[in-house]
């Protein structure tokens, strides 16, 4: 018996676990990513990558917020994100 107060071992044990599903379902990690970025499961697909993205983006753009581009890195990172998985699906 032992404690494991910050989780290390579990936390550890969990990342191989979704590494060894990943790999399992054909999923690098950029995609994961990219999924992670669109607020996406693994199992997404085009129709709700490409709904995700488009709500996302009218969120964060700044025609749509008044002008203002403080959510520009975020709107940047959805549009990678969306061109990641948009080239994953197409093959």
């Amino acid at each position: 018996d032992f404690r494991d107060p910050m989780d290390a071992l579990g936390a550890r044990f969990r990342r191989a676990k979704q590494r060894a599903a990943d790999a399992e379902a054909g999923i690098s990690p950029a995609d994961r990513e990219a999924l992670r970025t669109l607020g996406l499961e693994a199992g997404a697909d085009l129709r709700a990558v490409r709904q995700a993205y488009s709500t996302l983006v009218r969120r964060y753009h700044p025609d749509r917020n008044g002008g203002d581009r403080t959510h520009e890195a975020k709107l940047q990172a959805v549009i990678a994100a969306y061109a990641q998985l948009r080239g994953r699906t197409a093959a």
